[in-house]
């Protein structure tokens, strides 16, 4: 038996057929590299990732300090109403929310009175950069 042999015409791609290849190849990628392009300016740099941690944390510390010295019934946010101190204002363009302190939640099965979760949220011209949770129990 002999082996058969291949038409040359049909043995591999011609050069019209990789050249075509390459051009949709090239187009596609373009395409790609473009949309990833304007997505870039868009993200938060490390500076201000690093600047709304902080910010979350500084406001977390000061809720869970008016915890420890007025309890749980009465804990709040001091940077609501009255006279906040200095550090309650955030930089230009960062906003900085508080949710839960005053909204008890059922946790683990106990009384709905026992637990708070508190929510502290930067945001950075409305895109959310930083969150911190605690939850602080009546005991």
């Amino acid at each position: 038996m002999s082996p058969r042999r291949l038409n040359p015409r049909n043995a591999g791609l011609t050069l019209v057929e990789t050249v075509v290849f390459i051009v949709i190849v090239g187009i596609a990628a373009f395409a790609l590299l473009r949309s990833f392009g304007s997505l870039l300016p868009r993200s938060p740099t490390g500076a201000q990732l690093t600047e709304a941690s902080q910010l979350a944390q500084e406001r977390m510390e000061l809720i869970l300090g008016r915890y420890q010295a007025v309890g749980f019934t009465a804990v709040n946010d001091p940077c609501v109403g009255g006279t906040p101190p200095a550090i309650c204002t955030p930089p230009t363009g960062y906003a900085v929310a508080v949710g839960g302190v005053a909204a008890p939640v059922a946790w683990n099965a106990n009384p709905l009175t026992s637990y708070k979760l508190v929510t502290v949220t930067v945001t950075l011209s409305g895109t959310q950069l930083a969150q911190e949770n605690a939850v602080l129990a009546n005991y």
